[in-house]
């Protein structure tokens, strides 16, 4: 008895932590941080960007001397504000813009498959 409930528990915890650990493929990008937004969610495949590009490309933390020590899990939110300050010199939305069209206008300008540029592209109804 005392076997086939340890084994039980062990089966459930082993089905509980593949789900802790899992990443949506898909999700929106939505921060209460911005505000009210004028344009429609952009709907981001996470899946599709970690196969091509290292993590801390878009997690990024810089430590004093400006070296990126970002790693995984970290929110865009966590730094980056909704206004500009000295304390967050990049916007959240400003953010948003440079990492993600700066990514893409470079990739294009290397003749590589990219995302879309033009706000309507990514900013679009469901």
């Amino acid at each position: 008895m005392k076997f086939k409930t340890f084994t039980l528990i062990l089966i459930c915890l082993c089905l509980s932590l593949s789900f802790a650990f899992s990443q949506e493929d898909k999700f929106l990008l939505h921060h209460e941080e911005i505000g009210p937004h004028q344009r429609p969610l952009v709907r981001l495949n996470h899946e599709r960007h970690s196969e091509i590009i290292d993590c801390n490309r878009c997690h990024h933390e810089y430590d004093e001397n400006e070296n990126n020590i970002g790693e995984d899990g970290q929110s865009c939110s966590g730094c980056h504000g909704k206004v500009e300050s000295m304390e967050n010199p990049v916007p959240l939305m400003k953010a948003f813009h440079i990492r993600c069209k700066g990514c893409h206008e470079k990739r294009l300008s290397r003749g590589k498959t990219s995302g879309p540029v033009m706000c309507g592209k990514c900013h679009k109804m469901p």
